[in-house]
């Protein structure tokens, strides 16, 4: 008999792609709903309803930070109606703009405190910090359109472009430096006293997807290629070069800047590049699992966000895959979550989601207030509402009846029982957690058994705790005798983190499993445990 430590089970995280007998021990097969974070494997962030009726389909969400008070943000729906959240309410602020439906991506961005929304059936939109609507965007010629504008520096770019009907897709148009508080006054590059003016990349092969600025320069992507524009000033005023000739994205808005690098959702691989060299960080880890899974189809759905209270990217597409907990969905339901500081990944469902952003939230809540409300689950602590102005992860996401989900919905992402946002759990868009290692052949650590040594597995001593009064966890232990035989699971075993101490078990097996659920919303940390195995000779 041998007692086998596992230990730091938050080193590694989820690795679907490699056969789980050639993983570490303390790697798992799969992980839904849960982060690795400190050495262990804790609950991931929740959803809680910070408005539980938006009365429309949410295509978009962008985030504006006033020069005081709290942050408001955009809602934007799919025929273009502009409503602003702040203070637990929705205000119009279309004005007398107008769209039809499209199914194309809206992009947003800022420059010299105005706020821009586009989307290429259209023209842009802006609003300046004085103005309460939006309005067509002044000095834009007419008859042009643009997959998506961002700012750089003190000009707006405009990208993969069409003028008068005629598409020039790989079109860089970038306007005149804009004033304070000011749109730009001119897109005119026949005006000799302007700096506005574009430039086709002729030798790009595909079309412009997005843009986003890195450090002092700008990137440029389509689905194939990168490319970078760099501010050179005098007549030339920008030069561009090639960067990469084998990557790009798959969508709008999928590409993040965080610690000086861009970290792109391309249509084949999720990397991470500095300008300069880049590095797949899906490679033989969760790529196949991803792109397996993903809706090709639906990737005009596709987006990224970037949670910094956690250090975690969101990328968030329409999967088929086996364990989503929202299969009927249309829109985002699921989340690929790569924490760069750990360099772990680990799985999210998602409510049928469209668009994410970053924003304060005015979290006062009173008991009184929580009336008709579970209040054990409504985040944050008395100290949290005395500082209420911390940024949070904001989501946007459609009614889906099919699964369960009642209404539109702004939703908050925090963590369960150490949450700061006071607002209730919304039950409806938060799933359980679980997560599991099968193949275990403890070739390294079994002391010669090795893979041909028939192994049973009797006990496992769990290190775990939760911070809810509900301290139960479940367990399911497993073996199969063939690496390609999908493991038999025993019965689950309820344990109780603050009375128990160990669990027996009869698994049997060349290769030994072990899987762990938690079906509600409470957190949990799981860091280790000891194996008690005993080898009963070679077969």
């Amino acid at each position: 008999m041998a007692i086998l430590p596992v230990r730091d089970l938050g080193k590694d995280g989820a690795i679907t792609d490699l056969s789980p007998y050639n993983l570490p021990l303390s790697a798992f097969s799969r992980a839904v709903n849960v982060r690795f974070d400190e050495g262990k494997v804790r609950r991931s962030p929740v959803f809680r309803t910070v408005l539980s009726s938006i009365g429309y389909n949410p295509r978009f969400t962008f985030g504006i930070v006033p020069s005081s008070g709290f942050d408001t943000a955009l809602v934007v729906s799919d025929d273009y109606v502009i409503k602003e959240y702040a203070n637990g309410a929705l205000t119009d602020r279309s004005g007398s703009i107008s769209a039809s439906s499209d199914p194309r991506p809206f992009t947003g961005t800022t420059l010299s405190d105005v706020v821009y929304i586009n989307r290429p059936d259209r023209v842009p939109v802006f609003r300046d910090p004085a103005g309460t609507n939006f309005a067509d965007l002044t000095n834009w010629p007419s008859t042009y359109r643009a997959v998506s504008i961002r700012s750089f520096g003190s000009q707006l770019i405009a990208l993969n472009i069409t003028q008068g009907g005629t598409s020039f897709p790989n079109r860089v148009r970038f306007s005149n430096f804009a004033l304070a508080n000011s749109v730009p006054d001119s897109w005119d590059e026949t005006d000799t006293t302007k700096s506005a003016g574009f430039n086709d990349l002729v030798e790009m092969d595909t079309a412009i997807v997005d843009g986003l600025s890195l450090g002092s320069n700008f990137i440029i992507y389509s689905s194939t290629e990168v490319f970078l524009q760099e501010f050179v000033g005098g007549s030339f005023l920008f030069n561009f070069r090639k960067l990469f000739t084998d990557s790009g994205l798959i969508n709008q808005n999928c590409v993040v800047e965080v610690e000086g690098k861009h970290y792109c959702f391309d249509n084949a691989d999720i990397y991470v590049h500095d300008g300069t060299t880049r590095k797949s960080i899906c490679d033989e880890r969760v790529k196949n699992f991803i792109f397996q899974g993903l809706n090709a189809l639906k990737k005009n759905r596709c987006f990224v966000h970037h949670d910094p209270n956690l250090n975690e990217i969101y990328f968030c597409y329409v999967s088929g895959d086996e364990l989503v907990g929202f299969p009927n969905a249309d829109r985002c339901n699921r989340a690929a979550v790569y924490n760069y500081r750990k360099n772990t990944w680990s799985f999210v469902d998602l409510p049928n989601v469209s668009s994410a952003t970053v924003m304060n939230l005015n979290t006062v809540t009173t008991y009184a207030g929580s009336t008709g409300l579970p209040y054990d689950t409504t985040g944050g602590s008395y100290y949290d509402q005395e500082d209420s102005f911390n940024r949070h992860v904001v989501f946007v996401g459609e009614d889906l009846a099919a699964d369960g989900i009642t209404s539109d919905k702004i939703y908050g992402l925090d963590l369960s029982d150490e949450g700061s946002i006071a607002f209730p759990l919304d039950t409806e868009a938060t799933k359980g957690a679980v997560f599991e290692r099968v193949g275990i052949d403890l070739d390294q650590a079994s002391r010669g058994v090795g893979v041909r040594g028939y192994k049973v597995l009797t006990r496992i001593y769990p290190q775990a705790q939760t911070n809810n009064t509900n301290k139960l966890l479940t367990l399911e232990f497993g073996a199969s005798d063939t690496p390609s035989t999908a493991p038999t699971f025993s019965a689950p075993v309820s344990y109780n983190t603050e009375t128990d101490h160990k669990i027996d078990s009869r698994a049997a097996g060349r290769y030994l499993s072990y899987r762990v659920s938690i079906p509600d919303t409470k957190d949990f940390e799981f860091s280790g445990f000891d194996f008690e195995v005993t080898a009963t000779g070679r077969r």
